[in-house]
Order: C-alpha cells, then sequence, then structure tokens
C-alpha cells in the first residue's frame, strides 16, 4: 500500500472559488450553456448549410450503425426524423429549430465549432492585413477556401467567423464555471476512490479523471430528464470503475516488493513460520493469502491452495454427488 500524498494543483483546485456565486438550477444552467452554444451555431447552419448538415447526417449514420453509441439524449429512433425536417427546411430559423430538436451531445457541437475554427485559421489569416501572399493568388485561395466550406451567395465567410467565436467562447467559458460548481464535489469523490484503492493512482489522476466525468455529465445531461447533480452523481460510478481497474493493473506485485512492503508480517501472514497445519488454518491462510494476490501469482509460486468458501463448497460437493449417482 502506498502512502496518502496530493500535489501543489490538488491544493490550487481544492482554493478554486466559484464564479458563480448564486445556485441556479439545473434547468437555468442548462438553458445558459444551450443558448450560448446555438447561438454559435446558427451563423453556420444559415451561411454555410451544406457544411452544417453534413455534419449532422454523419452523427445521425454513426448513430444508426452502432446501436450502443448515442449521441442525443432523445429517442433514437427520433434522431433521423428531425435530420430529415432540418435539411429539407428551407427557412434557416426553422431548420434551426428542427435541429435542436435532435437534443444532440452537447460535446459533439462543441468538437464541431472547434474543428470550424482551427481550419478556418488560414482564412483569416487570408483576410487579415499582416498577409504576405501576393493579390491574385490571395484572391484565389480564398475563393477555394469559401467553395470548400460551402457558403452561401451574399455571405460572408469573415463575419460568421467572428460571431461563432464570439458565442463559442461564452458558450465555452460558461461551461467552465458550471464544472466550477462541481469541482469541491469530484475532488471529495477523487479522495475516497484515492484512499479505496490503496493510492496505487496518483491523487492528481483521480481528480483528473472525476473533473473529465463531470465535464462529459454536463455535455449529456437533459434536465427534462432529471436534476445536474444527481446525473453528476450517476456518472462518478464509471470514474470509480476507470480508477478501479488502473489500480488493479498497478497492484500485481512481485514476491519481492510485498517482501519490502511487509516485512516478517508477510511471512507470518502467508503460513511460512507456522506450524499448525489444520483445514481452519490453512483455509485462514488461503482467504489473506487470496486477498493479498487476486491475481494469484505468488500463491500458485509458493503452492497456497486457492480459497473456497464454505457455501461454495457445499455446492461443489452436491453437484459432484450428483453426477456421481448419474443424476
Amino acid at each position: 500500500m502506498k502512502s496518502y500524498s496530493h500535489s501543489e494543483a490538488f491544493q490550487k483546485l481544492k482554493e478554486t472559488k466559484e464564479d458563480i456565486t448564486g445556485n441556479l438550477t439545473s434547468l437555468q444552467y442548462l438553458q445558459t450553456l444551450d443558448f450560448f452554444l446555438w447561438n454559435a451555431l446558427l451563423p453556420i447552419q444559415t451561411g454555410c448549410p451544406s457544411l452544417f448538415n453534413n455534419y449532422l447526417c454523419k452523427i445521425a449514420a454513426k448513430q444508426s450503425l452502432k446501436a450502443p453509441i448515442k449521441f442525443t439524449s432523445d429517442v433514437k429512433e427520433n434522431l433521423p426524423v428531425h435530420l430529415f425536417n432540418a435539411i429539407t427546411e428551407e427557412d434557416s430559423q426553422k431548420a434551426h429549430k428542427h435541429t435542436r430538436n435532435m437534443s444532440l451531445n452537447r460535446g459533439l457541437l462543441f468538437g464541431f465549432l472547434s474543428l470550424f475554427l482551427t481550419n478556418l485559421r488560414y482564412y483569416e489569416y487570408l483576410q487579415s492585413l499582416e498577409c504576405s501572399v501576393n493579390s491574385v493568388l490571395r484572391k484565389s485561395e480564398i475563393s477555394r477556401v469559401e467553395l470548400q466550406f460551402g457558403v452561401k451567395r451574399n455571405s460572408s465567410l469573415y463575419a460568421i467567423i467572428q460571431q461563432v467565436r464570439y458565442w463559442y467562447e461564452r458558450a465555452r467559458s460558461f461551461k467552465e464555471k458550471i464544472i466550477q460548481k462541481y469541482t469541491r464535489m469530484a475532488i471529495m469523490q477523487a479522495q475516497i476512490a484515492y484512499k479505496d484503492f490503496n493510492c496505487y493512482v496518483s491523487l492528481d489522476d483521480c481528480v483528473q479523471i472525476y473533473l473529465m466525468v463531470v465535464g462529459k455529465s454536463i455535455d449529456r445531461c437533459d434536465s427534462k430528464h432529471g436534476v445536474l447533480t444527481t446525473f453528476i452523481q450517476v456518472w462518478f460510478k464509471s470514474a470509480r470503475s476507470k480508477i478501479a481497474k488502473m489500480a488493479n493493473s498497478q497492484s500485481d506485485q512481485s514476491i519481492e516488493s510485498l517482501q519490502e512492503d511487509y516485512g516478517d508480517a508477510l511471512a507470518e501472514m502467508l503460513g511460512w513460520t507456522m506450524q499448525d497445519t489444520s483445514s481452519e488454518t490453512i483455509e485462514h491462510i488461503a482467504y489473506v493469502a487470496k486477498q493479498e494476490d487476486p491475481q494469484g501469482y505468488i500463491r500458485a509460486y509458493l503452492g497456497i491452495p486457492e480459497f473456497v468458501s464454505r457455501n461454495h463448497r457445499n455446492i461443489l460437493t452436491k453437484f459432484s454427488l450428483d453426477v456421481d449417482h448419474g443424476l
């Protein structure tokens, strides 16, 4: 077992101050976040409809091909219906409303916005005063990028980029403020998991896993289906499970490292110095050894028998008797 320790980064996280001091409801948090997020998406859907619709079609297709994956908080069968209404509607405002009805994972929308802005950095450079490309090539490149992104006639791609960036940054900032509200809760749960799994996974890693789960929960939560706090607490189970797997992969110690950690106590625990060879003693040794070496590597090396509980032994005995009697 490793000793408890934490870093300066952990201490700073504990001192995190919330920018939102009041207590808002889940509906208020998520509706505000969606307001910023969908205002960032609207200029793209209006000015570059083919690009946006192509992304929506890929999401719906992947949802249909991979059943276990769920990209919507709504019933999965409704996704193609809302998609059809969105891409066939000529009015951009109505199409936008149909798209919102798809109830897509916010993480997918954040990812699309980030990709959109990243891929248009070159276009922004072409439009800037610092651009050193000659005028003929510059105009050609601007036209190529606008054609590539499917910009509608009489729409300004540069203006679209500025609107998207403004609302995208506000959406990201507000999401960070929501995460701040749950940082203390995540830290407390991470500390519990850190101690429960014998400090095999560093506390910083535990906290990072729990904070990532908070972010994913915000992306997936639909206020119509429950409270955000409860939703996050349910998702904390997946964080604990991940830490458990990481701890198990690191806890398979060699006989030398166990000897170093436990010293003479290990020898006594494994029965090396015990003269009593009664069945109860052997069973006790086997049980303790299994707790310390769940994979069985050291027990096999030392010849310690597998521990079987009394209940399981009775079941096996009954099964063997039934086989002997031809049942």
